[in-house]
């Protein structure tokens, strides 16, 4: 195998890695924030959090795209 491709498949590797835990550590927070027993402004800042975690997730996407090419 080409040594640039093994290189930039760990480089990949390694940043989905990282977005998949933020992105889970985001959604466990965001959900618990959509609880039943939760007060009422809390509902926004669940939202909040899983449109943060989108952006997140698609500034990512166009970095990994990025360091790809």
């Amino acid at each position: 195998m080409d040594p640039q491709f093994v290189r930039l498949l760990f480089r990949v590797t390694l940043v989905g890695g990282t977005i998949a835990i933020i992105g889970t550590v985001v959604l466990y927070f965001a959900f618990r924030a959509f609880a039943p027993d939760a007060a009422g402004g809390r509902e926004f800042r669940a939202a909040l959090l899983v449109i943060v975690l989108l952006a997140f997730v698609l500034l990512c996407c166009a970095f990994l795209l990025r360091l790809s090419a």
